[in-house]
């Protein structure tokens, strides 16, 4: 240390920083440790810096602001780390402890409290912990007399992470995780290596980079020149779209000029992940219904494929789904996202308009069936209006009846079921372009369809009727369903028959088995048809009703119906019985003396037979 005088007879004092320890520096009086670490210094007053600071606000805005004063104190910061590592010190620590008498020696705040120096299990440095205690930028800002939603200390926090970068040769970010200019009696900071930071602190790294305005700008214009050519191609493309839905196409049309303008395999489902219309190059080897979506989402379904999906909204509810396929390593971009949303809304206005349409048809052809099964159209006006609704009237027709089990006590749910289900088999028919009628009728649904059109299925009728059954299942499956088929008459006129006959298998049904035709039943048939199922179990009881109580293990039922099956001969009985002979005659007299009958009586034993029939197609009994 050498001590001269100046002009004015002052003492001075120059201190060689190479020969003196940090801890010397820090003993001096503050205004000769300042003159030892700087050859020159320029004071700004605080107030000046405040000022300065607002008028940064006004001008580039909070974050700017953040940004340029972030990047002062490092400069600042820096100096002070370079200064620092020209003199004595002991270790690492030496330096850190260092910074906080610095901050204090500028006037950039009272007092610093170091907290915690962590390191790591391989003794890296991991994280610093320390506090502020009253912070000139804090306490300007509070001068407003409002609290700050952010910490205010950005040349603190800048100057920390300039010094300390610098001593430990190492980037190291602060963060302000408490500040007095929000409201805290401290501001509470950490220091970590840039290398440690988790994703919340990623973001202040860029507060620390110096960027050019000029450089922003024309990143800004090259932006805004992408954003208007994808408004001019996005625009193009709705003018295309919307010509498509003026021009009454349907949404086919629509899929295809997405594919022609964008080149991206285009596919629009329905609510039930059912394909209605694609484009080409659309291969579909995945299970749509498990792609949960309720907003425009980019899906990556394998490695080598992607999918951009977007629901289809209309009456508040999704109706469908229009999406976009891509392969390999393509993603969409920002365009993409404002194509398929244009595509939504108007795949939205198409579905609308065939919903509704598809519902004036619905009802105009439910009433027209109730009308002929009510027999409430001459055949001159059923034939005219089945013009009209394109059933040839001379054409064979079939069909099919359809119920459930329902819950009684929710009865508004189960009809607004019944409406859902007959909107969902009307699709199974379209889909195969079977022409159809689909009716509720108290609690059942009817479908007449044109034979014709169902032999071009070429399949068995079981097979179709399976079909049917796995669609309906597949989105009603809380649900058991039975289905009355009839047989094929020739006119349309002859519907109410068909009905008639569909209603008889379903009295007569099986619990245990889902689809009844009416060629399997025999005489008892005509029974099934008497719409008063009373009648018919009155019927069954007045027969063999007191049989059925005495015979639990049903061994008298079974030996009875053998006996009218091989056509009343004791022979033939007991030999498909393979009981004796003697065994069957007592059995048959049992049977006599209970029924109160005579069993050679042919009226009488044709009456009892048709009721072990209704019991037997029923599942009621097993012979």
């Amino acid at each position: 240390m050498n001590t001269i005088h100046d002009m004015k007879g002052c003492i001075q004092v120059n201190v060689d920083l190479s020969s003196t320890t940090l801890n010397d520096v820090f003993e001096l009086p503050k205004e000769e440790a300042l003159k030892s670490f700087y050859d020159r210094m320029v004071t700004i007053p605080v107030t000046a810096m405040s000022a300065l600071k607002k008028e940064l606000v006004a001008t580039i805005g909070d974050d700017r602001t953040k940004g340029i004063f972030i990047r002062y104190g490092w400069h600042c910061g820096v100096s002070d780390g370079e200064k620092a590592l020209t003199s004595q010190w002991e270790n690492e620590v030496d330096l850190i402890n260092a910074g906080p008498k610095l901050h204090r020696l500028h006037g950039y705040l009272d007092d610093v409290i170091i907290n915690a120096i962590d390191y790591d299990n391989e003794g890296d440095l991991a994280l610093i912990d320390a506090d502020w205690f009253n912070s000139f930028e804090a306490h300007e800002f509070l001068k407003s007399g409002i609290h700050s939603d952010q910490p205010v200390c950005h040349t603190l926090c800048g100057y920390a992470s300039g010094y300390l970068s610098t001593v430990l040769n190492r980037p190291m970010i602060v963060k302000e995780t408490k500040c007095m200019g929000m409201g805290h009696d401290k501001c509470e900071t950490i220091i970590i290596p840039q290398e440690k930071l988790g994703k919340e602190l990623e973001n202040e790294n860029r507060y620390y980079q110096s960027t050019s305005m000029i450089q922003e700008l024309d990143e800004i214009t090259a932006k805004l020149k992408i954003e208007r050519d994808n408004l001019n191609k996005t625009y193009t493309i709705h003018r295309k779209l919307i010509e498509e839905l003026l021009s009454k196409k349907g949404l086919q049309s629509i899929v295809d000029s997405l594919y022609k303008t964008t080149g991206l395999p285009t596919f629009i489902e329905n609510e039930h992940h059912q394909i209605m219309v694609k484009s080409d190059d659309v291969t579909i080897d995945f299970d749509l219904g498990k792609i949960s979506t309720d907003t425009t989402s980019f899906i990556n379904i394998s490695p080598g494929i992607g999918i951009l999906r977007t629901p289809i909204y209309f009456e508040q509810k999704i109706k469908g789904y229009c999406s976009f396929l891509y392969s390999t390593d393509h993603t969409p971009n920002d365009l993409d996202y404002m194509i398929i949303d244009q595509a939504s809304l108007t795949a939205s206005i198409i579905l609308l308009n065939e919903d509704i349409k598809m519902n004036t048809e619905l009802n105009i052809r439910r009433d027209f069936l109730n009308d002929i099964l009510e027999n409430r159209l001459e055949k001159e006006e059923i034939y005219k209006v089945a013009y009209y609704l394109n059933f040839n009237p001379d054409d064979s027709y079939w069909m099919l009846t359809m119920e459930r089990n329902i819950n009684e006590s929710e009865m508004n749910h189960e009809i607004e079921v019944n409406e859902e289900l007959v909107r969902y088999v009307n699709f199974f028919f379209k889909e195969r372009n079977i022409n159809a009628i689909v009716s509720q009728k108290a609690d059942k649904i009817i479908m007449a369809m044109e034979y014709s059109a169902f032999e071009k299925q070429y399949m068995k009728q079981s097979k179709f009727i399976n079909q049917l059954l796995k669609h309906c299942l597949r989105r009603f499956t809380k649900y058991k369903f039975f289905i009355g088929v009839s047989t094929v008459v020739q006119k349309i006129d002859q519907l109410p028959i068909l009905y008639d006959e569909t209603l008889a298998t379903l009295k007569a049904k099986n619990p245990k088995k889902q689809i009844h035709y009416f060629e399997d039943l025999g005489i008892e048939s005509v029974l099934f048809q008497i719409p008063d199922e009373t009648l018919i179990n009155r019927f069954v009881y007045k027969q063999v009703g007191e049989l059925l109580e005495a015979d639990k293990s049903c061994d008298l039922i079974k030996t009875l119906y053998a006996y009218i099956e091989n056509g009343i001969n004791i022979n033939n009985t007991a030999k498909a019985l393979t009981m004796s002979i003697s065994g069957l005659r007592y059995r048959l007299e049992k049977i006599s003396d209970i029924l109160n009958i005579d069993l050679n009586d042919t009226k009488s034993v044709f009456s009892v037979y048709m009721a072990l029939n209704v019991l037997k197609a029923r599942g009621e009994i097993t012979v």
